[in-house]
Formats: C-alpha cells, sequence, structure tokens
C-alpha cells in the first residue's frame, strides 16, 4: 500500500523506499557527471553573453535520473532543469531535478556542485537527496531526508546551528550581489556572520542543515533549486521561509503551489520561483523581521563613484 487509509498520506514504508531510491540515484548520476568533471566537455548557454551554461553532464545526468525514476515509478511525474519532463498517471508525486545544480562551478573546477532530487506529494516534499563531490568531512556522498524522519550525511544525521541570532564567527549564505538588492534592520545591522556565495544554492542549503552555514537567503530560486534542500533544513530542525512578491508576508514553506495562470500543473510548477529564507527558526524569522529592500539601492554609489572619478588624483 503507498497511502495511509486514514490521511491519503504515503506510508512511512512507502516514504523509506522513496528515499532510499532517491539516494540511489542521486549516488548514480554524481558518478555520471563525475566522469566528465575537468574534461573537454562540451557546453551550450541559455542566455546571451555565454550565461546560463548547459554541459554535456547536465544533460547525461538528467536523461539518466529521468529514464531510473521512470523505470521505478512508471505512474509518478518528473520535472527536470533542462526540460526533459515526464507528464505521469499519478498527479501526486513530482520528481523535482536539478541534474547539475552549479555548472558554472563544475565548468571551472571548483568542486560545489550537486545533483539534487526533491519528491513532491500534492506539492509537499517528502523526500530528498542531494549528491555532493566533498562535504565537511571531505568526503563525496549523499545528503538525504524524509518527510517525518531526520536528515543525513551518509549515516551522519545533520541537525541546524543552534544559535538564536547570526554569530559574527560563522558562516552565512547570501547571494552574490545581495549588498545591492537588500538591507538589514535591528540587530542583524551589527551582524550577519561570515558570508560566502558558493555558486550551488543545493550545496548550501545543505550545509545549511549539517550546520555549517549558519543560514541560507535565496533570490528568486526555481524549485528544481530547493525541492531537495527544503526537506533536509526541515528534517534537521530548521524552517524554510518564502516570499511569494516584494511586499508580500513572509511564510512558511510546506508545499509548492504551482503558479497561477500556466498550461497546466507541470507548467505551474516551472514557473515557481519566489524569494526562500533557511535556517534554524529563530534566525529564519529573525532575518524575515528585519530585512528589507531599498528601491534604488546603487544609485547613490554610481553617483558617487562619478564625483570621485572626476577628481584630479583620480586621473
Amino acid at each position: 500500500m503507498t497511502a495511509s487509509p486514514t490521511t491519503g498520506y504515503p506510508t512511512p514504508e512507502y516514504l523509506e523506499s522513496l528515499e532510499a531510491n532517491a539516494v540511489r540515484f542521486a549516488r548514480s548520476a554524481g558518478a555520471i557527471i563525475l566522469q566528465h568533471f575537468q574534461t573537454n566537455v562540451s557546453v551550450e548557454y541559455k542566455s546571451r553573453g555565454n550565461r546560463d551554461p548547459v554541459t554535456a553532464a547536465d544533460n547525461a545526468s538528467e536523461e539518466y535520473l529521468q529514464h531510473a525514476i521512470h523505470e521505478a515509478y512508471p505512474s509518478h511525474s518528473v520535472l527536470g532543469e533542462e526540460g526533459h519532463d515526464i507528464i505521469g498517471e499519478n498527479a501526486d508525486f513530482l520528481w523535482a531535478l536539478d541534474p547539475l545544480d552549479g555548472t558554472v562551478n563544475f565548468l571551472n573546477g571548483l568542486p560545489f556542485f550537486a545533483v539534487s532530487i526533491g519528491v513532491l506529494f500534492r506539492g509537499e516534499p517528502v523526500a530528498a537527496a542531494v549528491y555532493v563531490p566533498t562535504s565537511s568531512v571531505l568526503t563525496e556522498g549523499v545528503f538525504h531526508a524524509r518527510l517525518g524522519g531526520e536528515a543525513f550525511f551518509e549515516e551522519r544525521r545533520l541537525a541546524v546551528c543552534d544559535n538564536p541570532l547570526p554569530e559574527g564567527a560563522q558562516l552565512s549564505s547570501l547571494p552574490g550581489h545581495y549588498w545591492g538588492q537588500m538591507r538589514f534592520s535591528g540587530e542583524l545591522r551589527r551582524s550577519l556572520g561570515e558570508v560566502r556565495t558558493l555558486g550551488s544554492i543545493a550545496v548550501e542549503l545543505a550545509l545549511t542543515a549539517s550546520g555549517t552555514m549558519q543560514y541560507a537567503v535565496f533570490n528568486a530560486p526555481k524549485i528544481w533549486d530547493v525541492a531537495g534542500g527544503v526537506l533536509l533544513v526541515k528534517c534537521a530542525g530548521g524552517l524554510a521561509l518564502s516570499q511569494s512578491r516584494r511586499g508580500q508576508p513572509w511564510l512558511p514553506l510546506p508545499k509548492f503551489e504551482p503558479t497561477t495562470g500556466a498550461q497546466d500543473a507541470l507548467d505551474g510548477y516551472r514557473r515557481w520561483s519566489q524569494t526562500v529564507i533557511a535556517g534554524n527558526p529563530e534566525i529564519a524569522w529573525a532575518l524575515a523581521e528585519h530585512m528589507y529592500r531599498p528601491s534604488q539601492p546603487l544609485q547613490p554609489v554610481r553617483d558617487l563613484l562619478r564625483k570621485v572619478k572626476q577628481l584630479p588624483l583620480w586621473r
């Protein structure tokens, strides 16, 4: 039986099997991308200016994941970043895949990238597996969790950090451009922690679940970026908050809702994009309370630079 007769939710046994298979799939996909690492891999770009690269490793990983998941769960839907979707007969289950999160890192030889798998049941993450080539214990492996259980890196149990506010000597994850789009008031003005941007949302969420990062903030990620990682944080004792649009309230993120106006539910999930905060509950709510966005943050800086460049000493 896959669902409880009383709640309609997947049984604990079924969730356990989902988690175990997600781990197996993520590990195998990780082996595929490592075969391409630091090789002359072919690259295409989804955006102008050689941005948003897609490599042969991305495509090979997603192709493997699509086949493996469909073979094991032929009725489930699959949503992949590179667009090779499968619409299954059972609309309740959706696998959200990022076959290679951190492609730019991968291309430049920086070993902060991941294979991210998040299994959703009616929009709620119920199983997660995130493969990484290196970790805080200096080994490759898979972060994993299932709804109602704990979060692990391999067999190592995870827990989010326990300090109520960010501490200066501990690491925090913010977008690389956060200084131009975000401001912080109150106690957070004095310390956001030692800010790091690793270039992989899945890795940063996994490290938040493990307590390596105090928290993580992401500006408009896609569902495949965070579907696995937010469950890791939750099962490690943390909380994920989301904001649908600027000025809207921050709310807990127990499930993903398809964006309205889409062609169908799968397209609605593909269009999902919200700002996300993850960490322990105290820090997550403190960030939500004290973070705000200036209307024109860069203009005063640009005006000042123009004046400075006009000074004789500048020339």
